[in-house]
């Protein structure tokens, strides 16, 4: 037998409880004493389940732009700012969607936040 003694048993194969009355076969070594080569006994457990090989579902593109009559409205001054580049403009198109996505519609303050930055500066 090759390798070096079992560090759990100690090479005796067998582990008892703290009264002694009863043993069992080493978990370390399986009962052989030595040490378990441990890269043969490699089991991979990843992708056990039928569900890990299935093609991803399609990832929801969502709204193509805004769904809100605020967030329309918005859109159209974005779309209409001499200040901002192009892409400025879709940065901000894209939060306009993310925010009625999350928040239901367009809130006042996202407005007022928005509408500062198609502005031109004093």
């Amino acid at each position: 037998m090759d390798g070096e003694l079992c560090r759990v048993c100690g090479g005796d194969g067998r582990i008892g409880n703290s009264l002694g009355r009863s043993t069992a076969t080493c978990p370390g070594c399986h009962g052989s004493g030595r040490r378990a080569d441990t890269s043969s006994r490699f089991h991979d457990v990843t992708k056990t389940k039928p569900s890990h090989y299935r093609a991803p579902d399609a990832v929801s593109t969502g709204p193509k732009g805004p769904t809100t009559s605020e967030g329309v409205q918005l859109a159209l001054e974005v779309r209409a700012s001499a200040v901002l580049n192009e892409d400025a403009k879709t940065r901000l198109l894209a939060e306009i969607v993310n925010h009625e996505s999350t928040h239901g519609r367009c809130t006042k303050t996202f407005l007022k936040k928005v509408r500062k930055q198609t502005r031109p500066a004093p």
